[in-house]
């Protein structure tokens, strides 16, 4: 077995299993057994520390999805049009939701990726930010142009609270498609997307409310 072969699939053994059990309750000899490896320090030869571990969780799958999510937004703009709010949406969400085909597993990143999130331990941030977030950082641009008519704080809380849940409640039909007692049909996992796209894109379009203007007006004189 080759370096790449045994760092991959300790890999995939740490993403699995932190999938299941969450972050903080797996140990590093747990990941080596289930990787297959004797030799009680092959993680830490590979890796060192559980933060580039985890990094490299996110170097194995969202390398390629930031790449899917730019393709597709260089895509709408193609033709020199601005995508709309839907076509953000779709950026956002079909290249992290395209993981659920159970061919590449990769039903257990969105769950490693729920995990993450709401570890408070973990910087997702820190870990890939100017690495695997370009596709990201420009669908949030977008939306502070498409919503001009909203304050930008306002769209950026909205951005944080649509993308958490997108992962979550991918995580949740990846559970469900896992757990082989709901039907692996492609036509209602299709619907599924199609209509999570549609929520996300009624919840950052909706109107701010009276009350959530009132407030912002307030917390916006108290930090000038």
């Amino acid at each position: 077995m080759t370096e790449i072969d045994t760092r991959e699939k300790l890999v995939l053994a740490a993403e699995r299993l932190f999938a299941e059990k969450g972050i903080d309750n797996v140990s590093l000899r747990e990941i080596n057994r289930a990787a297959g490896q004797k030799n009680v320090a092959a993680l830490h030869y590979h890796f060192g520390a559980r933060e580039a571990l985890l990094e490299a969780i996110f170097e194995h799958r969202m390398s390629r999805i930031n790449r899917r999510r730019v393709a597709l937004l260089d895509g709408f703009e193609a033709n020199g049009a601005t995508p709309g709010i839907r076509q953000m949406v779709e950026a956002m969400v079909l290249p992290l939701a395209e993981q659920l085909d159970g061919g590449a597993k990769g039903g257990n990143y969105i769950r490693f990726l729920a995990q993450a999130i709401s570890d408070p331990g973990v910087d997702i941030g820190g870990l890939v930010r100017d690495k695997f977030d370009h596709g990201m950082t420009r669908t949030r641009t977008l939306a502070r142009s498409l919503l001009a008519d909203k304050p930008p704080q306002i769209v950026d809380e909205r951005m944080r609270l649509v993308a958490a849940h997108m992962v979550h409640a991918l995580a949740d039909k990846a559970r469900r498609l896992a757990s082989g007692r709901h039907p692996d049909r492609a036509d209602e996992t299709a619907l599924f997307i199609s209509n999570l796209i549609d929520g996300i894109a009624g919840a950052l379009t909706a109107p701010v409310s009276e009350e959530t203007m009132a407030m912002f007006a307030n917390t916006t004189r108290k930090t000038a």
